[in-house]
């Protein structure tokens, strides 16, 4: 897969998640970029001991590929967003912003996300007429969006809820 999975603001979710496995599987220095900041061009002056910038001019071939990850991760992002997105994030500077940016803006604050945790937990009763396989199969999906909105239960939590949530006929 040459170019990353492309965003839809409806499903933003299940974009997050492939977009940082494409992303990580590419290269891990671009995913530091855009979770954490730039690389700098910035050394230690020895006489000093304070954090100077490296002249253009004296950057070695290693530095100038580290910096060039900062325009790739960059990059990497707006191969993703079609032109909608684009127009929204096109005044941040840096990879980490433009993520910020799309995370305030899709994945919603902490109230919102809780609500939507509180819906999805919600969803694991399970209907009378529903069939062991399709309850199964609702809650693996409920459990992907749970993880999602990063909402972690341990397994052995996990399969309480679903022993629970089963219709009385299933628990013999």
């Amino acid at each position: 897969m040459q170019r990353p999975p492309l965003f839809k603001s409806d499903s933003f979710i299940y974009l997050k998640n492939r977009f940082e496995t494409y992303v990580k599987s590419k290269d891990l220095d671009l995913w530091h970029v855009i979770t954490n900041r730039d690389f700098q061009p910035i050394q230690q002056n020895p006489k000093t001991k304070l954090d100077e910038v490296i002249p253009f001019e004296k950057q070695s071939d290693d530095l100038k590929k580290k910096l060039a990850k900062n325009n790739k991760a960059k990059m990497v992002i707006y191969n993703a967003l079609p032109r909608k997105e684009y127009e929204r994030i096109f005044m941040c500077n840096t990879a980490k912003e433009i993520w910020k940016t799309l995370l305030i803006t899709h994945q919603c604050n902490n109230q919102v996300k809780d609500n939507k945790i509180d819906l999805l937990v919600q969803q694991f009763v399970s209907p009378e007429d529903e069939s062991i396989n399709s309850a199964f199969a609702r809650f693996n999906t409920i459990i992907t969006s749970l993880k999602a909105l990063d909402e972690r239960y341990s397994s052995k939590n996990y399969v309480k809820k679903f022993l629970r949530a089963l219709h009385p006929k299933w628990r013999a």
